[in-house]
């Protein structure tokens, strides 16, 4: 295991943007489909092998290199290690848990019913002037 790897740091929102020095790494752990998108400067993102893949072969990690207004889609969840190889900005996009996503479903089915509930009150008030 690298040992940038050993203490990833989660994201804690569903996006994060990160400055990342040129030659600095940093590690995240991420869902799969969350998505890597790197706003200025280069980087190199890897992903190391893990569970079933990695069990009859070697843990080497994948490695992508993504310039900017690139982005890079993860297909598998775990930790993945971003290398700046110019000083980079880069936004990680975590999809959002399956309560979180309930959540919102919720709120826009609340917030069309208060809508149309909105508008009948005041709808006799424009057609008097």
């Amino acid at each position: 295991m690298h040992p940038d790897l050993a203490s990833p740091t989660p994201s804690q929102a569903p996006s994060r943007r990160v400055e990342i020095a040129s030659g600095a790494s940093r590690a995240f752990v991420l869902k799969a489909g969350a998505t890597l998108v790197c706003v200025s400067g280069r980087v190199r993102v890897e992903q190391v092998a893990a569970g079933a893949e990695a069990a009859g072969c070697l843990h080497l990690p994948r490695s992508v290199r993504v310039n900017a207004g690139e982005a890079h889609g993860m297909a598998e969840g775990g930790v993945v290690r971003v290398t700046a190889i110019q000083a980079a900005d880069v936004i990680c996009v975590d999809l959002p848990g399956p309560i979180a996503r309930f959540l919102n479903a919720m709120t826009k089915i609340f917030r069309r019913k208060t809508a149309k509930s909105a508008n009948n009150r005041l709808g006799a008030l424009h057609k008097i002037s």
